[in-house]
């Protein structure tokens, strides 16, 4: 093989090989954190309880809150758990919402939303809450949230929202209840797209024609001496 086609060939080998991303950066601080808990989550009281958190990937898997033992009240407590973008006060728009959970008597639960691979913008600011807003009045139930030391980027947020959902976009949330603490919280983030197999192989097929016809010209090329 002459150099010209060694060259071009390792030309496009390199152009064809994916941008691999850098390692997603999941999200765990449920071990080893405070013993302390927030509350009361539920009806009549707080209806919305968040944690902010940055987008480690480009898409996220799945994320969890958590829900400890009752405050006051009986009976189970109905939620669903929400992912928005985050303006810096409030929800700028809801990008996912879970089917309908229910919480009891059963101490501490992990509720884990599959959010299916969802894209996000590695970096950016996000909410992860739940909220018992957009079903309608219940009965009194109220439970705790555990609360984490300060292990991520974001903090605890909440609203006092009732059973108005609309609110949680248009009146800005209170922020630094625990301070710089969090609550339990797990993401796991996904890496960005790579090109298919089959696109690396026709790249390096595209190149390696190039290189042929080029290989061709230069033989039919005819130096003549005056």
């Amino acid at each position: 093989m002459n150099k010209l086609m060694k060259y071009t060939l390792g030309t496009a080998m390199a152009l064809a090989m994916p941008m691999m991303p850098a390692a997603a950066q999941n999200i765990d601080n449920t071990g080893g954190g405070s013993s302390s808990s927030v509350q009361r989550f539920g009806s009549t009281n707080t209806a919305t309880y968040g944690q902010l958190f940055n987008a480690g990937g480009s898409a996220i898997n799945s994320f969890s809150l958590y829900l400890g033992d009752r405050v006051s009240g009986a009976g189970d407590l109905d939620f669903k758990g929400y992912l928005g973008t985050w303006d810096g006060t409030k929800v700028g728009s809801v990008l996912y919402s879970s089917d309908l959970r229910s919480h009891g008597d059963g101490g501490l639960t992990e509720y884990m939303f599959n959010t299916g691979g969802l894209g996000l913008t590695a970096g950016n600011t996000y909410v992860a809450f739940l909220s018992i807003s957009d079903l309608g009045s219940q009965p009194v139930s109220t439970f705790n949230m555990p609360v984490a030391n300060d292990g991520i980027d974001g903090q605890f947020v909440f609203q006092n929202n009732g059973t108005n959902f609309g609110n949680l976009l248009t009146n800005n949330w209170s922020l630094g209840f625990l301070g710089d603490n969090d609550v339990f919280f797990k993401a796991n983030f996904g890496r960005g797209a790579v090109p298919e197999p089959a696109t690396w192989a026709f790249m390096i097929f595209g190149f390696g024609a190039v290189g042929a016809a080029m290989r061709r010209r230069k033989q039919n090329v005819k130096v003549s001496y005056a």
